[in-house]
């Protein structure tokens, strides 16, 4: 296991974050090919260890990191946006993910994104670090 996620669990574990199974490579295959949509490999590797979070469960930091079948739920939801949320704050004042096309991660509110990190484990570890740039 890579150790910016043995970071990320051990943190999560120590706040009491409630945290889903892992998910398999075959489930999260399944979600690319419903968002039609590659996730980057580092997200692939942390959903390999831990699906998100239960029940609108959020860390410390009231970030909420979803599991695949609501990533999939909120795609359904508005199916032709190029945004693909992943994470949220405080239950929807803004979300993290993907837009496609493009590279990085992404928060957005109120329809406007603007790219806040290269790659995902960047993210976690800036949400996990309760960074600025992330609210």
């Amino acid at each position: 296991m890579e150790s910016w996620i043995s970071e990320a669990l051990a943190q999560w574990n120590s706040s009491g974050t409630k945290m889903n199974p892992p998910a398999s490579i075959e489930e999260i295959e399944r979600v690319e090919a419903t968002l039609n949509f590659k996730f980057p490999e580092d997200f692939k590797q942390l959903y390999l260890v831990v699906n998100g979070f239960p029940d609108y469960h959020w860390q410390e930091y009231m970030f909420c990191f979803w599991p695949l079948e609501m990533i999939v739920e909120e795609f359904e939801r508005f199916p032709k946006q190029r945004f693909i949320p992943v994470c949220d704050f405080l239950l929807a004042s803004h979300e993290i993910g993907f837009v496609r096309n493009e590279s990085g991660i992404y928060k957005y509110d109120y329809s406007q994104g603007n790219k806040i990190a290269e790659t995902y484990q960047q993210v976690v570890a800036m949400i996990n670090s309760n960074a600025d740039d992330i609210y």
